[in-house]
């Protein structure tokens, strides 16, 4: 069955997402005009008490027959008594130039005075106007609030001065009503939900349908697109393998051809000594032996992938030969501990020699792994392959062992000192590096008292160029 969604499924799927991102756009545009909306609704309230209270400023100028005896403190409070007898309102409170309290109507109402902000706008000449959707009666006139007795109040605190003077002689703090307020607040909210559910259903329709007209055009390019990818793709692979390999390939070499002939110095005089020398105890001339034959294996395996990789030679293996030689390899190594390596395949997969040399060197390293971590004649190897048949590839060392060490498994392909007789603790860190030069990945799948897994995921593979 293929991993692909459904192209159907992708589409509505896609018209969803439009839908909900014009929903939340809608929805955030609707939020942001109702709070701008209810703005200018209180500061229409302010403004219009403001107007009322500079006029009432101006009565009380001319009945006390000068400038001066309007703003005494007196006159003040009367013109606030006068603006208070305005419909709705509930109390009001009059405070001098310096915020000191001159008269409170009722005088038990509790109101917090303004505050620096508030007397900042005042100056200015700006109303102040508060709205509280949950305000106590009780607690407004010093009584024991009851959650019950709620009601919206409306608090507008506007300047007081002379007319045709910007200098504040005092402010007036009123208390109102606020039912009116919140009726219109309703009123607003249920004209925008209307006509923002009208957008959203325009929006949405208009956008459906051009993402179908863009969708299906999309479809067509992604096809072409991805052809032209899979070419330029092939074509950075190689770029980048030149790049990577150039510097490290001469090294290599040279690395290479020093150690032969030290490896077959060190083999002959093993071979000599266990047929002529002196005699040693049982066993150490022939571990000895094998492991200078394992190092010139290894060195021979690199030395053939660098002459196959400078040579341009290109045949192809298939998936169970590649299980097959790594078993061979591993062979006298797991004979000697008792253990026994299993292949199982499913699929054939094809590589191409070099593929199949970096892959044989990884999982060598694994089953060698495996196989020191398993207790002798107790234990098992088991190396699969699969591969799909749109050509992914994917191999895996398996071992029924007592599982990696902690510090290990939290971090497995970084470089640590290795507690191995001899090992440099770098093995799965360029087994790694070895799968992201194919732009495969190997992954630590499984371990524990059961036993640990590795995978190689390797992707599509391509035939060798002839």
């Amino acid at each position: 069955m293929s991993s692909r969604a459904h192209p159907g499924k992708v589409a509505v799927l896609v018209l969803l997402a439009i839908g909900g991102m014009l929903g939340a756009a809608v929805a955030g545009i609707t939020w942001w005009l109702r709070a701008d909306l209810r703005e200018q609704i209180l500061h229409r309230e302010g403004e219009s008490l403001y107007a009322v209270a500079l006029m009432q400023q101006a009565v009380e100028k001319d009945r006390a027959g000068g400038p001066g005896a309007a703003t005494d403190p007196d006159h003040l409070v009367l013109t606030a008594l006068q603006t208070s007898r305005l419909r709705g309102v509930l109390g009001a409170r009059v405070f001098d130039r310096a915020g000191g309290l001159l008269d409170s109507m009722p005088t038990t109402l509790q109101l917090a005075p303004p505050g620096p902000p508030e007397w900042a706008e005042l100056r200015a000449l700006k109303p102040v106007v508060r709205f509280n959707p949950v305000g106590s009666l009780g607690g407004l006139y010093g009584m024991d609030a009851d959650p019950r007795e709620s009601a919206p109040l409306l608090n507008i605190t506007v300047p007081l001065h002379g007319v045709g003077t910007t200098v504040i002689e005092g402010a007036a703090q009123y208390v109102i009503d606020g039912v009116p307020i919140e009726q219109e607040f309703r009123l607003l909210d249920r004209k925008l939900a209307r006509q923002a559910g009208l957008v959203w259903l325009l929006a949405t329709g208009a956008g459906v349908a051009g993402a179908g007209w863009m969708i299906q055009r999309l479809a067509r390019a992604h096809a072409e697109l991805r052809a032209r990818t899979d070419d330029l793709v092939r074509a950075n692979r190689e770029l980048a393998l030149a790049a990577k390999t150039s510097a490290l390939g001469a090294i290599t070499a040279h690395l290479m051809h020093g150690l032969r002939n030290p490896i077959a110095g060190l083999e002959a005089f093993l071979k000599e000594q266990r047929q002529n020398g002196p005699p040693a105890p049982r066993g150490e001339w022939n571990e000895a032996t094998a492991a200078a034959l394992r190092l010139k294996d290894m060195v021979n395996e690199v030395v053939n992938l660098m002459h196959d990789e400078h040579a341009g030679a290109a045949f192809e293996l298939s998936g169970r030969e590649v299980l097959e030689a790594v078993a061979a390899r591993v062979a006298a190594f797991a004979a000697q501990r008792q253990l026994r390596v299993t292949l199982v395949t499913e699929g054939e997969g094809k590589l191409t020699n070099h593929q199949a040399g970096l892959i044989t060197a990884i999982l060598t390293n694994l089953t060698q792994n495996a196989c020191e971590a398993l207790p002798p004649g107790s234990g098992t190897v088991t190396l699969r392959m699969k591969s799909s048949a749109g050509g992914e590839m994917e191999f895996g060392v398996e071992d029924n062992g007592p599982g990696l060490p902690a510090e290990v498994k939290a971090r497995p392909f970084e470089p640590r000192q290795s507690s191995k007789p001899g090992g440099a603790g770098i093995g799965l860190a360029i087994c790694r590096q070895l799968a992201a030069h194919m732009d495969g990945k190997l992954l630590l799948t499984a371990t524990g008292p059961a036993g640990t897994s590795f995978s190689l995921l390797l992707p599509k593979q391509n035939s060798p160029r002839q």
